[in-house]
Formats: C-alpha cells, structure tokens, sequence
C-alpha cells in the first residue's frame, strides 16, 4: 500500500507539473501568436508605409516627367505645329520655313534638258546708247598695221542710269489786249514753292519706306548717294512724304472698301504691331486683287468695328480666317470659313505633345485630301464624287472619336486640356473648316492674308517700331495702294509717281 500510495502521489505530483508545463507552453504559443501578429501588423505598416512613400516618390517622378515632357514639347514648337514666327527661333536651332508644297526631289535651279532661257538681242530701234571698242593700231600677233573692217560683233547689255534732272517750268504771262486781264497757265499743287522735289524722287523715298521698309534716316542717305550728293532731303521732309501721300488716298480708300465688300470671298487677318512701345495692331482684308490695310492702337472688336467692311459683308460673302471667334458674332451676317493650315499645325503641336494617333491620321487625311484636289481640279473637276466626300467625313467622325478616347487616358494637364479644346472646335466648325472638301472653290488656307501680313513683321525687324497709332496709319493707307496696284499689273513707281503729282489712280480705273 505504502508503495502504490507513493506511486500515485508521484503520479499527481507529475501529472500537476504537466499540467503547469501544458499551461506555460499555451502561454508561451499565446505569446508567439501575439508576437506574431504583431510582426504581420507590424509588416503591414511598413508596407503600407512604403508603398505610400514609393507613390509619393512615383507622383513626383512622374510629375517631373511630365514637366520635362512638356518642356521638350514647348521647345519644339517652331513654324510647323504652331503659330511661332520663324523670327522667334531660338539661338542655335535650325530655323524652319512653313511649306506646304510637296518637294519634286530635283536639285535647286536649271534642270538637265531644259532650254536655257536668255535675254534677247536689243532691235536697232531701242538702242540708246552704242559703245565702239577697237583694238590698238597693232597687230597683237606680229606687230603689223591693222585695217579696219565692216565685221563687228554686237555686244547688248541692259543697264540704269540715275542722273539728276533740274526741272524749271516757266509760265508765261499774258495779258489781254482788249481789257488787259492778265492770264496764264494754272500752276499745279505739287509746285508750290519756287524750288522743290519732284514726283519721281518722292515716290522712290515713298516705296524705299514702304515696300523696302528703309528706315528715314536710311532713305535720305539712300537718296543723297545715289544722286551723288545732289539731294539731301531732310528727316522732317521725307517723314512728311508719308502724311501728304496718306492724305491724298481718302478717295481711294473709301472707293476700294466699297469695291472690296462686294467681293464674293474675302480673307482678312491681324497681327501685332509695336506703336511706341505698346502692342497695336495691323488688319488686313483681301483678295487676289485687293489689299486693304488697317492700323490701329488695340486688337479689339472695337477696332473692327472701326474698319467698317465685316460688318458689311452680305450672308453671299464667305469670309476666310485664321479661326477668330469674332467672326461667329450674331451681328456678321457672312459665312465663315477656316484656314486648314493653322488647323494642321495644331495637330501637329498635339501629336508632339500627346504622341496620340488621332491627330496625326487627321492631318495626313487633310494633307492627302487637299493634294487630291489639286490634282482632280488640274483635270477640270470642280467636286469630288458624293461617295468620297461622305467616306472623308465618316473618316473625320472616327478620328475625333478616336481623339475623345485617347484623351481619357492622358493625365497631363496642360496637354489634355489642349487636346480637349482642339477636339471640341474640329467637332463644332468641321462644316467651316472642311467646306473646301464639296466646294473646289472655296480655299483651304487664308496663307493670302498672311503673306499681306508678312511685310510688317519685315518692316518691325528693319525699321523698327511706329511712333504713333498715326504714322501707322499712314504705313496702311500707302501700303494699300501700292499693293493692290501692284496686284493689278501696275507699276508702283508710276502709281506712287501719280500719287505724288496729285493724280492718283483711282479704284475705277484698276477695275474698269
């Protein structure tokens, strides 16, 4: 008994102590478990905590990214895929020279096989001057006498000669011999004092400033050598050329803005000019036979308003532009239409900035569609077939869907929100900026008026600024004239020649 009984009470003893070791190591597996959840949590927001700091270093990076993207786009914009003048190309990059036209592949110049094209000889008649030239009385051979010949080779040479002419007009007094009225020949305007320049010099100082853009002070060092010192203007004198010509247009203008706003199409643009400092501005309105200029101090409604044709443009005008909102005010009654040009540089600008596909298949469809024009009204086609015409703009539709859904997926601000509004106005003005697609002829660039246009940003680089809104006027006025004289065949030394004798030549004889 005495040895079951110590057998038993070792057994409890033992059995308490699993016990206690049982509950120790569910304590310890507690513990472990805690620890381990602890880790796991602790895991947890360390991941978290990293994946936030790698989002934050991602949003940044590509923030970054996106700035430095944009940079390169801004970089890249020259003449091609924005309105940036050539002018504006920054140091050390390549200057790029708009041209739509499809190079043929041929070497500058003369082409092989082509015949050489020379100046004729000069009939006996128009001869104005004969130059002999005779070898010395020596043989160069062996030093014998020369004897002279009929054989003689004819040598033509076209040249100018500048000689000054001094000019008196003497009018004879009479009297009558009845009552004794004294008469005589009514002097001119242009001869009011007893010495003074005369037409043909004022009208080269007038185009040395507005068609060469020669400054003042230039045009009198111009005009001093060329007549050998004889005339030496003053600065005051050849800057008042400009107001007097100017003054003696106000027929002409009034005359050919009538002219102008019968016209069936018109194109007009703007651009800024510096007065003074100050940004103003310079209209053009046209054709191929009209230029018609304007000046002003502001690039406004006001100041289109002022210029008084697109106002009186009549709903049978069609008016092309360079996507100028103010041409949709409900007060213009015309019809509008806009410049694919600046249209396809714009999308190209997109495809730089987005590398998206939609605006690049939409220029090369209207570059493809223009060029098929061309090459359809050559064969005498004035429309394309209706089924061309319908697929061209089922091909429009897609490709601004397909632009709708590539913008969704583009984060970059500045490129979406450009992207969206380029989008926006193809879709609202598709019918003003493809009606060249059912009508051959109606244009598919207002590059008129911007070669109108092209001479002021010339005169701005040579001459420099205007003094005030005035003398830009003034530079608008003649610059009409002679613009729209040269377009119609007429000499601009002649017109400005009339101008300055105070016979200009009205609207009514260019367009008889």
């Amino acid at each position: 008994m005495d040895q079951n009984a110590s057998i038993y009470a070792r057994f409890d003893k033992i059995s308490a102590e699993n016990l206690e070791l049982k509950d120790r190591i569910l304590g310890y597996q507690g513990k472990i478990h805690d620890l381990r959840r602890e880790q796991k949590e602790a895991l947890k927001k360390q991941k978290e905590f990293y994946d936030e700091q790698m989002a934050e270093k991602d949003a940044v990076i590509k923030a970054l990214s996106d700035k430095c993207a944009q940079y390169a786009s801004e970089a890249a914009h020259d003449g091609t895929n924005t309105g940036v003048p050539t002018a504006a190309t920054p140091i050390g990059k390549k200057k790029v020279i708009p041209n739509s036209r499809r190079g043929a592949g041929k070497k500058r110049g003369g082409q092989r096989g082509h015949a050489k094209h020379s100046l004729p000889p000069f009939e006996q008649q128009d001869v104005t001057e004969t130059v002999v030239h005779n070898v010395e009385g020596v043989c160069p051979s062996c030093g014998g006498r020369l004897i002279g010949s009929e054989e003689m080779v004819a040598k033509d040479e076209y040249d100018v000669e500048i000689r000054t002419v001094k000019k008196r007009h003497e009018y004879i007094i009479c009297h009558c011999a009845d009552c004794g009225t004294e008469a005589r020949q009514p002097i001119p305007g242009n001869l009011k004092e007893p010495n003074q320049y005369g037409s043909q010099v004022q009208a080269l100082a007038l185009s040395l400033m507005n068609t060469g853009n020669v400054a003042i002070n230039k045009v009198r060092t111009l005009l001093s050598g060329i007549t050998g010192g004889e005339m030496t203007q003053s600065e005051g004198y050849i800057a008042k050329l400009q107001r007097r010509a100017a003054a003696g247009l106000g027929v002409f203008m009034a005359e050919l803005k009538v002219e102008l706003i019968h016209r069936s199409l018109v194109y007009w643009d703007d651009t800024v000019i510096m007065i003074d400092t100050l940004r103003g501005c310079l209209r053009f309105y046209g054709d191929e036979t009209i230029s018609y200029y304007t000046a002003h101090e502001h690039k406004d409604m006001e100041s289109v308003d002022d210029d008084g044709v697109l106002g009186l443009l009549t709903p049978e005008t069609t008016a092309m532009h360079d996507h100028n909102r103010a041409n949709y005010n409900e007060k213009f009654g015309f019809k509008n239409i806009e410049c694919n040009q600046h249209l396809q540089r714009d999308l190209q600008k997109n495809s730089d900035d987005t590398l998206h596909s939609w605006s690049g298949n939409l220029k090369e469809l209207i570059s493809a569609t223009i060029h098929d024009r061309k090459l359809r009204a050559a064969k005498g086609d004035k429309e394309f077939p209706a089924e061309y015409v319908q697929l061209f703009k089922e091909s429009v539709s897609q490709m601004i869907a397909d632009g709708w859904e590539e913008n969704k997926q583009l984060a970059r601000k500045g490129a979406s929100d450009f992207e969206k509004t380029l989008l926006a106005r193809i879709d609202k003005f598709r019918d003003n900026y493809f009606g060249w697609v059912e009508d051959f002829s109606l244009p598919t660039t207002n590059n008129l008026s911007e070669r109108g246009l092209r001479c002021i940003k010339s005169h701005m680089k040579i001459s420099g600024q205007f003094a005030n809104v005035t003398t830009a006027k003034y530079y608008a006025i003649i610059k009409t004239y002679i613009e729209t004289c040269r377009k119609n065949g007429i000499n601009e030394m002649s017109a400005l020649s009339r101008l300055c004798a105070g016979n200009p030549i009205m609207v009514s004889e260019i367009f008889a």
